[in-house]
This record gives C-alpha cells, sequence and structure tokens, in this order.
C-alpha cells in the first residue's frame, strides 16, 4: 500500500493537501492528540482517512498538552512566552506503531511537523531502523522555537547527515509555496509522490470537493489568469 502519516494533523490542513487523487495513496492517518481538533479530522468523507486520537513519540504515555487546539500546540511549555493551559494527551512510541500498523512493501510518506516531537521521532526510527523504510519524510525542525530544545535543531540534523539516509528533507528545502497545501504539495513532488493517469480522478475529486466548499483545491488547479 501507498501510505501517508501526517504527524501533527491539526485540523487537516496537510490532510486536504494529500488526499489528491494524483498521489494514489491508499491510506492516510492522522495523528493528533488535541481533543478540538478531531471533529474537524473526522468529518473528512474519505474511506482512506484513519484519525488516530494520539500523538507519536518516542515513547508511549500520557503527557500534558500545552496550548491544546491550537495550530502550534506542543509537549514543551517553554515554548510559549507566557502561561498557557494544558490537557492530558495520549502519545504512542512511532517505533512501535509503525512494527504494528505498517507492511514491510509499504510505500510510505511521513510529514513531521509536531511543534518539538519531531527530533524525538527522528531519533527513535532511527535507532530502530525503521525510518530506512520511509520512502520520504518531510521534517520541520520547530525544537527551534523552544528554549530548551533549541540546540536539538543542529544535532537533529548532524543525526540525519550522518545516518546515510538519502529519504528525508527539511523543511526550509522542500515546503515553498504561497499556501499550506502549496508547500505540501511541492514536497510530494521533489519527492516523487505523483502518479500518472490520473487526470480523470484528479477532476471528479476537485468538483466534489468544490460542492462541499472546500474551493482552495479547485483554485489551485486553475490556471493564474481564472483564479
Amino acid at each position: 500500500m501507498k501510505v501517508f502519516l501526517d504527524v501533527g494533523a491539526h485540523t487537516g490542513e496537510s490532510l486536504n493537501a494529500v488526499r489528491d487523487p494524483k498521489y494514489g495513496f491508499d491510506r492516510i492517518y492522522c495523528f493528533e492528540p488535541a481533543h478540538a481538533c478531531w471533529p474537524a479530522l473526522e468529518a473528512v468523507a474519505d474511506p482512506r482517512v484513519g484519525v488516530c486520537r494520539f500523538g507519536l513519540w518516542n515513547r508511549t504515555e500520557e503527557r500534558p498538552l500545552y496550548d491544546a487546539g491550537s495550530i502550534g500546540a506542543s509537549l514543551f511549555a517553554d515554548k510559549f512566552r507566557t502561561e498557557r493551559g494544558d490537557e492530558p494527551a495520549r502519545f504512542v512510541r512511532a517505533t512501535d506503531w509503525f512494527r504494528e500498523h505498517l507492511a514491510d512493501a509499504d510505500e510510505i510518506f511521513l510529514k513531521l511537523n509536531c511543534e518539538g516531537a519531531e527530533a524525538d521521532i527522528v531519533d527513535d526510527l532511527l535507532d530502530s531502523g525503521e525510518l530506512a523504510r520511509v520512502r520520504s519524510v518531510m521534517v520541520d525542525p520547530d525544537v527551534r522555537k523552544i528554549p530548551s530544545q533549541a540546540h536539538r535543531e543542529r544535532e537533529l540534523r548532524e543525526r540525519l547527515r550522518a545516518s546515510g539516509l538519502t529519504n528525508y528533507f527539511m523543511e526550509d528545502e522542500v515546503m515553498v509555496g504561497a499556501t499550506h497545501r502549496d508547500r505540501i504539495q511541492n514536497w510530494l513532488r521533489v519527492a516523487g509522490a505523483e502518479e500518472q493517469g490520473t487526470r480523470l480522478r484528479q477532476v471528479s475529486f476537485l468538483v466534489s470537493e468544490a460542492v462541499r466548499g472546500r474551493r482552495e483545491p479547485l483554485r489551485a488547479a486553475l490556471p493564474a489568469r481564472l483564479r
């Protein structure tokens, strides 16, 4: 199967970019620990989508999630300059989830945009060898926003370089475009995720999304002079 893992799904910004038929994903998993975000994800009418009501991390346990529900929600309280409320949230070790739910033959695309947890997840997947199974991973090093974790951006980049893997991109390399949808789709294009022969399915998808009130995919597909 061709699988997309959306780690830090929020309310579906990436989900609605990768549902495009031109990628041919058979299964899309959305990992989101914030209760407030689940209704938006679960409202997406697509049988390929599975909403995981937890985040991935380097161990399985319940932890406080600060500013839960916001686009910047984090495990790390010092990400915020002012005090933010927290709620209990569930996290699952990434390696354990990979081994339980992904087959050896799966073609995996992994988005890590999880406000500081990405460094722990990458370390965990490198230690276990699971990261090598991924076709392409895009890492957004949000650790740079967190005083107690900022030093780990350099360590993260150095460890990935030393791993010898060539299946990863950092956010600043491929997340290019005017909108989040544009940026995610640019990464997937560079990573070779687009498939041939999907034009009719894509047109049907764009029209059905517009009927449901999501017109951004259709606008993005039109020539600039017609938007």
